[in-house]
């Protein structure tokens, strides 16, 4: 069957139990996750030459846009005003689908201000097929870095996303972990965990990890984050930990402001994707001992 990708419900609920062509070793320590390249059997099938010819064509374009111009991606990408957008709050939308044409393809996570290019992370989706292996890797070669067997993930712009929306304690320095939590390819939905196998959401994982380098001073950042779902652990942080802060009356000012950007945030209930009260959400996982 030709490979079509479709970023669609079921992919984002069984992500973290499906055992498909690539393997994701995720490092908190790096926002530079990587793919680890597999090569299978021989498949029954003949190789249909089309489809890597069409993968071919894609592949090529998509690499001398992005020598030409890294923002330029809009059209090879046909994203227009119908693709679904997760709204980030503060001017940000967030759009996460796939593009495929054969046997591959590239899953992205683009994050648009006032509707322009001004992030995104590329992963890419890699035949297995030991007969094609070496021919799909000099085609994504001109898109993503390729060493020891591994495809690493291109990102455009990330350090923009590392950084707070307001200038806020401009001294205090983040490590990787929380700078990748800053920025929305951690995860952009507010809660704890969810789907199938009930995995902890990634931007919580990181969370939790670096909870003891988190401060009053870092947690203020984190509350500008442009990730909607950093802001709310930020917030929840800060009404756990409310008699460690001395500007209340500014952070409370700060607090209104976030809502009123996003009275609403998607979470996971179960399986089920939920669109929950924002201001409702961080109060329950206020009271919660975890």
């Amino acid at each position: 069957m030709k490979f079509k990708l479709t970023y669609i419900l079921i992919f984002v609920l069984l992500v973290s139990c499906k055992q498909n062509k690539l393997d994701a070793a995720t490092d908190f320590k790096s926002k530079r996750v990587s793919e680890y390249i597999y090569s299978s059997e021989s498949d029954s099938d003949p190789i249909n030459e089309n489809w890597v010819k069409e993968d071919s064509l894609f592949l090529s374009e998509l690499t001398d846009i992005l020598k030409n111009d890294e923002s330029d991606i809009l059209d090879i990408l046909k994203i227009d005003e119908s693709d679904r957008r997760t709204t980030l709050g503060f001017g940000y939308e967030q759009i996460e689908a796939s593009m495929g044409k054969g046997y591959a393809g590239i899953y992205y996570n683009l994050i648009l201000k006032d509707g322009q290019v001004a992030s995104y992370e590329f992963t890419p989706n890699f035949p297995n097929n030991k007969d094609i292996k070496e021919r799909y890797l000099k085609m994504f070669s001109g898109i993503f870095k390729i060493s020891d067997n591994t495809l690493h993930k291109r990102y455009f712009n990330i350090s923009e996303m590392e950084k707070p929306l307001k200038n806020i304690n401009p001294d205090i320095s983040l490590n990787e972990n929380l700078r990748f939590l800053m920025t929305p390819f951690s995860g952009t939905r507010y809660g704890f965990s969810g789907g199938y196998s009930g995995s902890t959401f990634t931007n919580r994982a990181i969370f939790i990890e670096e909870s003891k380098s988190i401060n009053p001073e870092v947690c203020q950042i984190l509350m500008n984050s442009i990730n909607s779902g950093t802001r709310l652990m930020g917030i929840e942080y800060y009404m756990k930990n409310k008699s460690d802060f001395k500007n209340q009356d500014l952070i409370n000012n700060w607090i209104d402001k976030v809502y009123s950007e996003l009275p609403t945030i998607e979470t996971l209930e179960g399986c089920f994707v939920m669109q929950r009260d924002s201001k409702a959400l961080v109060a329950e996982y206020v009271k919660r001992k975890n």
